[in-house]
C-alpha cells in the first residue's frame, strides 16, 4: 500500500490496540441510555425539529415579530431565518451537551425529523453551503453575533447591509437563549467520576 492509498479498515490487532476506546464509546451508550439521557435526547431533538420563525403551527415559535421590521418576514429571508435557527439548534446541541453520545443522538433525532417534516428543506440544507459560512463565522474570532450577522446578510444576497446584519445577529441571540431553554428542560442527568 503506497502513502497515497487510504486506508478505510482496520486489521484485528489495530482495533484490538483502540480496544479501551471503543469499549468506552460502548459503555457510554449504555450508561447514557440506561440513565434516560439517550430518549431525553432524542425527544429533544425531534422538537428542535419544529423550530419555526413563524407563529403558525405546532413546534417551537421563535417570535421575531416585535424584533424585526415585516420585510424580513419575506419567503426568502424566512428560509435564510429557517436555515439559521437550525445551525443555531446544532451548534448549541454540540457546545451545551459535551457527552457525544448525547449530543450526536440529538442531532441525529432532529434531522431525522426535519426530514419527515420537510423534505425538501432536508435536501436543502444537507446539500447547501450556508452552514459552511457560519462555520467560518463562527470560526473567524471576535464578536460571534457580528459575524453570524454577516454571514446571514451575506446568504440574503445583501452583503455588508446593517439592517440584515442586525436581523442576523437578533434571530440568532433570539435562537440561542431560546435553546438553551430547551435543553436546560430536557433535564439530562449528570454522570461525574471520582
Amino acid at each position: 500500500m503506497s502513502e497515497n492509498d487510504v486506508k478505510i479498515y482496520q486489521s484485528k490487532s489495530e482495533l484490538n490496540k483502540g480496544g479501551n476506546d471503543l469499549s468506552s464509546a460502548f459503555d457510554a451508550v449504555i450508561v447514557h441510555r440506561t440513565n434516560g439521557n439517550l430518549d431525553k435526547a432524542r425527544a429533544l431533538g425531534e422538537a428542535l425539529a419544529t423550530i419555526t420563525p413563524s407563529g403558525s403551527g405546532d413546534g417551537i415559535i421563535v417570535d421575531l415579530k416585535d424584533h424585526l421590521a415585516q420585510k424580513y418576514f419575506a419567503p426568502d429571508i424566512l428560509y435564510q431565518i429557517k436555515v439559521l435557527l437550525v445551525f443555531a439548534c446544532e451548534t448549541l446541541l454540540q457546545i451545551e451537551i459535551p457527552v457525544s453520545v448525547v449530543s450526536t443522538t440529538a442531532i441525529t433525532a432532529m434531522y431525522d425529523r426535519i426530514r419527515v417534516l420537510s423534505p425538501g428543506f432536508y435536501s436543502n440544507i444537507s446539500n447547501g453551503a450556508a452552514f459552511t459560512f457560519y462555520y467560518l463565522a463562527i470560526q473567524k474570532g471576535g464578536d460571534l453575533s457580528q459575524n453570524i450577522g454577516e454571514a446571514f446578510a451575506m446568504l440574503c444576497s445583501v452583503k455588508n447591509k446593517d439592517g440584515f446584519i442586525n436581523a442576523g445577529k437578533t434571530v440568532w441571540n433570539i435562537a440561542v437563549d431560546l435553546i438553551e431553554k430547551e435543553i436546560d428542560k430536557a433535564q439530562f442527568k449528570v454522570i461525574t467520576t471520582e
